[in-house]
């Protein structure tokens, strides 16, 4: 039997052996005999006729079907009688359902639809137990009805029952009039597929709801990018690639979903986070003359003459800004001691009795900002004790948090949406201050927060330059100012920071990751601490290709894990790659597989053990090797990075950069020299279009 090939059976639903939301186990009778089958079966109801696509599989307990797709569920005569015992009435059990069968045989179908009242007939069914079955049948009927629509529109049915949930009976109904709603309010549906949708429903192309649904489609794309408006003539330029009129295209711009401003044209909903922002940051400013400071000159001194490094006058003047502002940007490269300002900072506030807060986007940067500060630090989230089903934070301008400083590290990484929510639950007599690097990849989210602010020049802001570490990573600090200035960085053969000009840079970097660096730096090669990272997903050296031999020769043994349609094994490096607010895994955070079986996979986090279910995998990927993006807020003991011509699409300064400032103790840069020169010189950074720099200003 071939256990990859894609096939169908078909048969009767015999029994559920487990559910839960998303997910069944189920027994099944067909020709052959009993089958057990598993996937997104939960809706799924005893004695229903199903077909089912999927692939044989051995689980623990034997072979069974795992189940992609259900083709089709129907009820058919010699499944009702479990069917009718199914539905969970009070009164009708195994007995009463079978002389329900016996009594109106091939007839009973339509008679619990149509005739409920001759079931009264049979003793212990009254007329509220009639109506109930009746009422359970009904629904069941329109349910099927509309996911065989759905069906037949080519939608996943794990989709597709996300939508029933979402529309109920009103599905069809609101499909028909606007298919374009799909994209705008379901996940895994895009414009193009409910275009697809569209036409098969025979919407014409110029409709207004297409050009609305486009329009929001090309700034989502935008907003991907993290830019939270497009110039309008270059909006209209690509719409017209879709055979959008001119007369739908300005129609649909007087939806309440955008706004104009300037010839601009953004979502309405980032337009609001950055005005708020504005407004917000604003008011920090002015608000310092209505609230004098605190006098912190005692407890400046009481801690700078016990702080066992001594402080040079740039960082002493950071910190004399920090205590005597209400708001402060830090930013500096590696090396450069924001650290140690900051942890200063933590302590005379410690000293004066205020209260103190360090907090970070991620949980990996939150863990590292403890360690370094010896202050206890937590993700933004956490701090703003976001819920995960009202997506909402609990601290808010209702609820504010208790503190006095509040100290954000790596903000770089934080978008336009936690900023807000940020100054939302600050205090207003809180100081702010905010650290980072302004040099590195902005946020993965829509806003260019830290750049913004800065380049606005309106607030109070440090720039430190002088490299201080002078042992560990001294040369990878001195390399990364070298970088920022557009000049090639130092290398040393055997040294920390090396490049190798490699004709055969696949192998290099399998050679480099997989023995000469654990080696050299006594690190196991499966450790987090040694990281590949690379500028694409696709070629000979993208991330795609990398995760797959670097898995092969670091976790050959692993035991494999098939959920859903993702395969991993125990010991495996993984990478979050969307938010999961529920689990408190945030994007780019790395985990190890340790456990799983067909249903759920228990990773750890940083020290937690997270149970994720299937849909909550779907979000993983390996990260033997990642990208650059994603390695933000990150760092590691070591770093191997490739620049080859495949790749100079990508390259740029900021991106090289942020490569190179993940590694504190070796950077191994294999590939041509041309492309490593071609990245540092292309000083053009993708500028981002974002409302807040216009509105600051």
């Amino acid at each position: 039997m071939c256990y990859n090939a894609v096939v169908k059976i078909e048969g009767e639903v015999e029994k559920k052996i487990y559910e839960t939301p998303g997910f069944a186990v189920v027994l099944l009778k067909t020709e052959q005999g009993s089958v057990k089958a598993s996937g997104e079966l939960d809706f799924l109801t005893e004695g229903e006729y199903v077909v089912l696509e999927g692939r044989w599989k051995e689980g623990k307990y034997g072979r069974e079907f795992s189940v992609e797709e259900v083709v089709s569920h129907e009820i058919r005569s010699s499944g009702i009688e479990r069917v009718i015992y199914s539905a969970g009435i009070k009164g009708i059990g195994k007995k009463t359902s079978r002389k329900i069968v016996e009594t109106f045989k091939e007839k009973t179908l339509d008679t619990i639809l149509n005739n409920p009242e001759r079931l009264t007939d049979i003793r212990g069914i009254t007329e509220e137990k009639a109506k109930k079955l009746q009422e359970f049948f009904v629904d069941l009927g329109k349910k099927r009805e509309i996911l065989i629509f759905l069906s037949e529109l080519s939608i996943p049915s794990s989709i597709a029952r996300k939508i029933v949930e979402h529309y109920g009976e009103e599905t069809k109904k609101v499909i028909l009039e606007n298919p374009y709603r799909l994209s705008l309010e379901f996940r895994g549906i895009g414009f193009k597929k409910a275009d697809s949708i569209a036409k098969r429903l025979g919407v014409p192309l110029d409709s207004k709801e297409r050009a609305h649904a486009a329009i929001v489609y090309l700034l989502e794309q935008e907003a991907a990018s993290g830019n939270t408006y497009m110039e309008k003539e270059k909006l209209w330029e690509k719409l017209s690639y879709l055979e959008i009129s001119q007369h739908n295209f300005e129609s649909a711009l007087l939806s309440r979903d955008f706004v104009i401003r300037d010839k601009k044209v953004g979502l309405k909903k980032y337009f609001l986070w950055e005005a708020e922002i504005a407004e917000a940051l604003l008011k920090m400013r002015d608000v310092q003359e209505l609230l004098p400071l605190e006098d912190l000159s005692d407890s400046f001194r009481q801690v700078a003459n016990s702080f066992p490094i001594e402080l040079d006058e740039l960082q002493k003047k950071a910190i004399e800004n920090a205590l005597s502002s209400r708001f402060l940007v830090i930013s500096g490269g590696p090396g450069t001691g924001k650290t140690t300002i900051i942890k200063f900072i933590g302590l005379v506030a410690k000293a004066k009795g205020m209260k103190v807060k360090f907090a970070a986007p991620t949980g990996r940067a939150a863990k590292r900002l403890t360690e370094a500060t010896g202050f206890e630090a937590t993700t933004i989230h956490r701090l703003l004790e976001f819920d995960p089903f009202s997506m909402e934070f609990e601290r808010n301008q209702a609820r504010p948090l208790d503190v006095d400083f509040l100290i954000l590290d790596e903000t770089s990484m934080i978008d336009a949406w936690l900023f807000r929510a940020v100054l939302r639950a600050l205090p207003v007599r809180a100081r702010l201050i905010l650290v980072g690097d302004k040099d590195q990849l902005p946020s993965v989210g829509p806003g260019n927060i830290l750049s913004d602010i800065i380049s606005s020049g309106l607030f109070p802001a440090v720039f430190l330059k002088k490299i201080y570490r002078q042992k560990e990573g001294s040369l990878i600090a001195e390399n990364a100012r070298r970088i920022r200035q557009g000049l090639i960085p130092y290398t040393e053969k055997g040294g920390e920071f090396e490049f190798f000009p490699e004709k055969q840079v696949f192998e290099k970097i399998m050679d480099l990751a997989t023995r000469e660096i654990p080696q050299r730096l006594g690190l196991h090669p499966l450790t987090e601490e040694i990281q590949v990272i690379s500028p694409m997903y696709k070629g000979e050296v993208g991330v795609e290709r990398l995760n797959r031999e670097l898995q092969e020769r670091l976790n050959s043994e692993g035991r494999e894990i098939k959920i859903g349609r993702k395969k991993f094994k125990v010991g495996d490096k993984v990478m979050q790659t969307y938010n999961n607010y529920l689990k408190e895994i945030f994007n780019g955070e790395i985990g190890r597989v340790v456990d799983g079986d067909e249903k759920t996979l228990i990773v750890n986090f940083y020290g937690r053990e997270i149970l994720l279910w299937e849909e909550d995998v779907e979000d993983l990927v390996l990260a033997y090797a990642i990208s650059i993006h994603k390695s933000q807020g990150s760092e590691y003991s070591a770093v191997i990075f490739p620049t080859v011509k495949q790749h100079w699409i990508m390259l740029q300064r900021n991106l090289v950069y942020t490569a190179i400032t993940r590694a504190r103790k070796y950077v191994g840069i294999v590939g041509d020299y041309d492309s490593l020169r071609w990245g540092i010189k292309n000083d053009r950074p993708l500028r981002r279009k974002t409302w807040l720099k216009h509105l600051l200003k």
